[in-house]
């Protein structure tokens, strides 16, 4: 077979193995709506059972006529990441699947691995992972986002409320202008105040749909103020004071870890540079590499040696960081 119809067979295994991953998603974001269904009884007590049957999909996004499958790409991702635009997100995660196996062959091709039975079982393996890979760094993108501009958001409320506008009123004034990554989710509790819907539950459902602790501090804040009364620009001040001073805190993990992540980009680039730079000093020993059949096997071996550690070092930044 050749390489190019092992290509096209490794792209077509990547789009097949990106709708199972997906469909391994659907088991983990039920078992996750269940879990907050639990944790929503408990805090909301008796509102629970009418706040439950907002469900984690907002009623007021507008529907359109889509095929079966396009409809189950669409709830997965909109359960999994919420803050996400699911058609383009989508579209994303196929493309990125198809470029991990593409990259995952060229790599192959390098180490001239390339014409092995289980190349293309690895390449769609390949495709499976970087397509929620993608996901996942799209929405942690749009969750850093959130967090940089929410505190903007609540101190514009913070303002308003202090000239006398109401908490709910305020809030739909500044969704007018908030940021793209904030607007969506205040326009959301807008419409489900505006269609009648009770403070609690417009709130609740969006906040358990987001599933974002800053939003869910802001849904509690407004919720325990109508319950207690008392002055809303207080409860809202120390709110946002609460949220920057958060933000502040994963700033200074993310700093702490700095060193790590770019001991990583060096050590990721370094195998390469040092291959380049032996090609023109020692182009003998980059020819005993690619040329016979002990250094292909030495090739294989340290490629893989090096993206296992470079894994396991990202492993441990990232617990680091939590």
């Amino acid at each position: 077979m050749s390489p190019a119809a092992f290509a096209l067979a490794g792209g077509g295994l990547a789009l097949l193995g990106t709708v199972a991953g997906l469909a391994w998603l659907r088991a983990e974001g039920r078992a996750l709506r269940r879990r907050l269904g639990q944790v929503a009884a408990t805090l909301a007590g008796p509102a629970a059972a009418s706040e439950e049957s907002a469900g984690v999909e907002s009623v007021f996004r507008v529907q359109q006529k889509r095929s079966p499958l396009a409809q189950w790409f669409r709830e997965r991702i909109e359960t999994r990441y919420p803050l996400l635009d699911a058609p383009s997100a989508a579209a994303k995660a196929v493309g990125a699947g198809v470029l991990g196996a593409a990259a995952f062959w060229g790599a192959l091709l390098v180490v001239k691995a390339a014409g092995e039975v289980w190349t293309i079982p690895a390449c769609a393996a390949a495709g499976v992972a970087a397509a929620p890979y993608s996901l996942a760094w799209m929405q942690a993108r749009r969750m850093t986002e959130f967090i940089r501009d929410f505190p903007e958001i609540v101190d514009q409320i913070v303002r308003l409320s202090a000239a006398g506008v109401p908490p709910l009123e305020a809030l739909a004034a500044v969704a007018e202008d908030a940021p793209p990554t904030v607007a969506p989710a205040l326009r959301e509790v807008h419409d489900g105040l505006a269609a009648g819907l009770d403070s609690d539950a417009a709130l609740s459902a969006v906040a358990k749909r987001l599933r974002i602790p800053e939003f869910t501090m802001f849904a509690a804040v407004i919720r325990l103020q109508r319950r207690a009364g008392g002055g809303v620009s207080a409860a809202f001040s120390n709110l946002a004071a609460t949220l920057r001073e958060r933000r502040q805190t994963a700033l200074k993990a993310r700093a702490a870890t700095a060193q790590t992540r770019l001991t990583l980009l060096v050590l990721a680039g370094l195998p390469v540079v040092v291959l380049i730079g032996q090609k023109f000093t020692a182009p003998q020993s980059v020819d005993m590499l690619f040329g016979t059949e002990q250094g292909t096997s030495l090739l294989r071996w340290g490629v893989g040696l090096i993206v296992v550690g470079l894994l396991v070092a990202r492993s441990l930044a990232a617990r680091s960081v939590e």
